[in-house]
């Protein structure tokens, strides 16, 4: 270790001493006409230099001695510990808190109209089992069971719950889906039949491949529409569903593409047709057209 320090400059005596020095000099050099030339006048030095000074410490170490390298990978394993059970205990805190709040919630629902008009005597006893064993096995085993294992209680309510969700879901959503594609089966049968009433056979070209494609089309979805539904009827609310709203939207989707395509054939056709007739004539024309030389004499008049 070493010691610095800001001390006077040493050179400041030997600087004041040639100073007065050359000031004699310059005067005896005013004194004589063939003295010799003066020499520059001294530069002041700095009036400080800084001064290191070696220092010989002895060092005493207080508190706990230095950790070896192997204490040191020591604690930094159980800080890795002790990290991964803190995540841990947060994870099965939440996946213990999604199942109880599941068992909370489908036990609310269970005595809904909704639920019951879905569901059978036996498996809302199923279902009421199924979520005593949850609860029960949660008070058992919340503060220590694997957060897969919490999970997998989880799925097993989930898969008792989804199916009833989804019949409830369909019943109360089917009529207005069937309903609507009835109406747009009419809606393009309507539309078809405009344009059977407007063109001749033998004009519907090229109208007319894409209409029977349209018409056959309408007839096979009705048929399966009317087929479906009268299996739907025939199941209870708590069945699986044979009829269901996405089955009747993507027909629905079908049937306006058709639709779609033969009005765009429609428009198309009547646009050349219309281009192609000849235009009325109008009133100003038929005042400038000249009238002809040979005119026929007026009943009952003789001829001059």
């Amino acid at each position: 270790a070493e010691a610095r320090f800001n001390v006077s400059n040493p050179a400041l005596a030997e600087f004041a001493a040639d100073a007065a020095a050359w000031d004699a000099e310059s005067a005896a050099r005013d004194s004589e006409s063939d003295a010799a030339p003066l020499r520059a006048r001294p530069t002041p030095p700095p009036a400080t230099v800084v001064e290191t000074v070696a220092l010989a410490l002895d060092v005493t170490r207080h508190g706990p001695p230095r950790m070896s390298d192997a204490a040191r990978e020591h604690a930094r394993d159980l800080l890795r510990r002790m990290d991964a059970d803190d995540a841990a205990r947060v994870a099965r805190s939440g996946a213990a808190n999604q199942l109880e709040s599941l068992v909370y919630h489908l036990r609310d629902i269970a005595d809904d109209d909704d639920v019951a008009a879905v569901t059978t005597p036996a498996q809302r006893a199923a279902l009421a089992r199924a979520l005593d064993a949850a609860a029960d096995w949660l008070d058992a085993n919340a503060e220590l069971a694997p957060v897969a294992e919490i999970e997998r209680q989880v799925a097993e309510l989930r898969a008792l719950e989804e199916p009833i969700a989804f019949r409830a879901a369909q019943l109360a959503t089917r009529p207005a889906r069937i309903a609507a594609l009835r109406a747009a089966i009419a809606q393009a049968e309507d539309f078809a039949a405009q344009l059977r009433d407007q063109y001749a056979p033998k004009d519907l070209e090229p109208v007319a491949r894409a209409l029977e494609a349209l018409e056959d089309s309408l007839d096979s979805t009705l048929a399966w529409l009317d087929a479906l539904v009268a299996k739907q009827d025939a199941l209870a609310p708590s069945d699986d569903p044979a009829l269901t709203t996405d089955d009747l939207d993507a027909k629905a989707r079908a049937v306006e593409r058709s639709l779609a395509e033969v009005a765009a054939i429609a428009i198309k056709k009547a646009s050349a047709e219309s281009a192609s007739a000849p235009q009325p004539e109008t009133a100003a024309e038929s005042e400038l057209e000249p009238e002809s030389e040979h005119t026929a004499p007026a009943a009952g008049h003789d001829e001059l």
